[in-house]
């Protein structure tokens, strides 16, 4: 009897010995959390990256297509005038059929143009039916959106007209009618439009979905829209309203707080008239050769104001 005793004390754990071994447990996981972490979020920031680089080339192939000529940020296009079969829309909108997204683009094709610029001719349009299916898509465009971005499990599940990026407002205009009241800036043209050098102007860069911060003018109040401008920031038309921070003002923000709200709705303090990266230590910029780099928290605002400049004639920082 003692024996056995004896084997069965051997043979069985003590509390204190399965406390010790959660405990080790505990700090191996604590210790494999952070480096799981790390591993995602670099996964994340290269598919955002790879997004962008969709977007350039996209934005590229486009202007190809069109003659040279740039899509607007807001307008008519490719024609500059009332034409059958323009687009109407906000940049991402046009590039949806050289983003992989054709038949998507196809489905919004009405009559006439429903906001006017286009005339009586037949429009892709941002309020075209599959577009406001149930008021408002639910087709929800991957390419468009950033995998870090904090901010899209909180747009309306009724609202997937979003995206996590931004178009350059230094770069491209709003236009249409050439000869219409509703006409602005002129056609830009790639790559006469960029003296300063392709590789050294800004395309598209990050903004959270939902960007709720305060800001003197905020595209749709700071939702991330892309059919439309909800997308743009550092916007040099103030024949417009525009008021975005220029200059230093426009350097962009880093992994803003998420205690901000609109209309109900949660989302980031970012200001939606500023580029904003989900990301530590600094942004994904898409460049207008289609090449896509990550611009350092520490860049100098000068050094940033002169990528998003196409023609300032300014030298790039050494810290770019």
């Amino acid at each position: 009897m003692p024996a056995f005793q004896v084997l069965r004390r051997v043979g069985g754990f003590t509390l204190i010995e399965l406390l010790v071994v959660i405990a080790i447990i505990a700090i191996l996981i604590g210790l494999l959390l952070p480096a799981v972490q790390k591993v995602r979020e670099a996964a994340n920031r290269g598919s955002c990256q790879n997004n962008l680089r969709q977007l350039s080339l996209g934005c590229l192939n486009c202007a190809d297509t069109h003659q040279g000529k740039l899509p607007p940020n807001w307008g008519i296009y490719p024609m500059g005038i009332p034409s059958p079969n323009n687009g109407e829309a906000g940049l991402f909108f046009h590039l949806l059929p050289f983003i992989e997204q054709q038949n998507f683009y196809n489905a919004n094709l009405m009559p006439t143009s429903p906001q006017g610029p286009n005339g009586n001719n037949p429009t892709y349009s941002e309020w075209g039916n599959a577009m406001n299916t149930g008021g408002a898509t639910t087709t929800i465009i991957k390419t468009l959106m950033c995998p870090s971005d904090p901010t899209f499990p909180m747009v309306p599940s009724s609202k997937q007209m979003f995206t996590s990026y931004a178009v350059n407002g230094q770069l491209f205009f709003s236009y249409w009618g050439t000869n219409n009241a509703w006409n602005y800036e002129p056609e830009k043209n790639y790559p006469a439009s960029l003296p300063d050098g392709t590789s050294n102007t800004i395309f598209f860069t990050e903004k959270e979905a939902l960007s709720f911060g305060a800001s003197t003018w905020t595209p749709d109040n700071g939702e991330n829209v892309y059919p439309n401008w909800g997308s743009l920031i550092a916007c040099a038309e103030t024949n417009l309203g525009c008021n975005e921070p220029l200059g230093v003002a426009a350097i962009f923000q880093v992994m803003p707080s998420l205690t901000c709200s609109f209309s109900g709705i949660q989302g980031s303090c970012g200001n939606g008239g500023l580029a904003n990266s989900p990301h530590t230590g600094g942004i994904n910029a898409a460049m207008g050769d289609g090449s896509v780099r990550f611009v350092a928290q520490g860049v100098s605002p000068w050094t940033w104001w002169y990528a998003l400049t196409p023609a300032g004639g300014e030298p790039m920082g050494a810290d770019w």
